[in-house]
């Protein structure tokens, strides 16, 4: 069996995410949509929406960044349950059958939905072409107990495929009937579950490079049991040797027939705290040796380094995070973490960078905090 050594899984891994490669070209949201699978979208605005930064991580202009959510050109994504809520490409929706199915027949762990709400949604819908949450009456309650019955109606109607969202208005989901938003080779193509887990499998371990299955499985939030099953069977993935890690690791083939991989090592660069690269917190740890937990939820007291810590690659290694607050065009830094005073630099110029990208220029640094 092939054995890799760590340094060569963790270059491997960052040059699969598109990151820190010898290429400086400019991209564009849906290539790098399409490279990563998905991208996870969150409702934290304090420097740029976490899509954003995972797009302007990989080269794409921030204006194009910004606007890509609310396009009103042909669907290029679509957002559904992949690894959470997340814009994933639009000519992955038949893969996704099997999750709609599923739910269609199990049910959700949401709220009870009423026959006569998703009516009505459904002629609403239908009637406008689209509609929002604000369109359907708004939600009532608080924070994460906002709802009503329109509106789980609608969530209900998504998540089983009969509305689909390809696009946001004021970062509100547009649902439009999938008829009208999907074109009909897409609708009309329904692979059956087996068929589904294998194409997700093969495209999670393609941008992982070397994972274990729980890893593999994750990505896509797929059952753990089933893709060890899918990877055994799988052409392009081959069983490796990895020291410290599982037994159960596999890499691409297309990473064992390119070699070794070739990682900028001068290249910073903040990442998302839900970046594809590090949001399996234990594929985190194996591959940089650090864990960073988001503390948005924690009291202010109690954090580490701050509300958004962004995680900072330094060539191939995660080298400490910074937090930072955007606001009127100064970024106020709430916190920085370093692994070794050596990295200091290559943190503070992650800071940089991150209040560039917010139009920002970085306020009086804080201490640095030793992870």
């Amino acid at each position: 069996m092939l054995e890799l050594t760590p340094s060569q899984v963790r270059a491997a891994a960052v040059a699969a995410q598109g990151l820190h490669t010898s290429s400086a070209a400019q991209r564009t949201p849906l290539e790098v949509l399409r490279a990563l699978g998905c991208i996870q979208i969150d409702t934290i605005n304090v420097v740029r929406r976490s899509h954003e930064l995972v797009m302007l991580a990989r080269g794409v202009p921030s204006d194009a960044a910004r606007a890509y959510a609310s396009h009103e050109d042909k669907a290029s994504f679509f957002e559904y349950w992949a690894h959470a809520a997340a814009f994933t490409p639009v000519e992955l929706w038949p893969l996704f059958a099997f999750r709609r199915r599923r739910t269609a027949t199990h049910g959700w762990r949401g709220p009870a939905v009423d026959p006569e709400a998703c009516a009505e949604v459904r002629r609403l819908a239908d009637e406008r072409g689209s509609v929002t949450i604000s369109d359907l009456g708004g939600a009532g309650g608080n924070r994460w107990e906002r709802g009503s019955p329109r509106k789980w109606a609608a969530e209900w109607l998504w998540a089983t495929g009969e509305l689909v969202c390809v696009r946001r208005l004021g970062w509100k989901r547009v649902y439009e009937p999938v008829e009208r938003a999907l074109p009909e080779h897409l609708r009309a193509d329904a692979p059956d579950d087996d068929a589904c887990l294998r194409g997700l499998t093969g495209i999670a371990l393609r941008n992982l490079g070397v994972a274990t299955a729980e890893d593999v499985a994750d990505y896509f939030r797929l059952p753990a049991q089933q893709v060890r099953l899918q990877l055994e069977r799988l052409p392009q993935a081959r069983p490796v040797r990895v020291e410290g890690w599982p037994d159960s690791t596999w890499a691409h083939t297309e990473l064992l027939e390119h070699g070794e991989t070739a990682v900028d090592e001068e290249r910073v660069t903040p990442l998302s705290p839900f970046d594809s690269l590090i949001w399996t917190r234990p594929r985190m740890r194996r591959l940089f040796g650090v864990e960073y937990l988001l503390e948005a939820y924690k009291p202010a007291a109690t954090r580490e380094c701050g509300y958004f810590g962004l995680p900072v690659l330094a060539g191939d290694r995660v080298v400490g995070r910074v937090a930072l607050r955007a606001r009127s065009g100064k970024a106020t830094l709430e916190g920085r973490q370093v692994t070794d005073p050596a990295w200091t630099h290559a943190v503070d110029t992650a800071a940089q960078v991150a209040a560039a990208w917010a139009n920002a220029t970085v306020e009086q640094p804080t201490a640095t905090k030793p992870h």
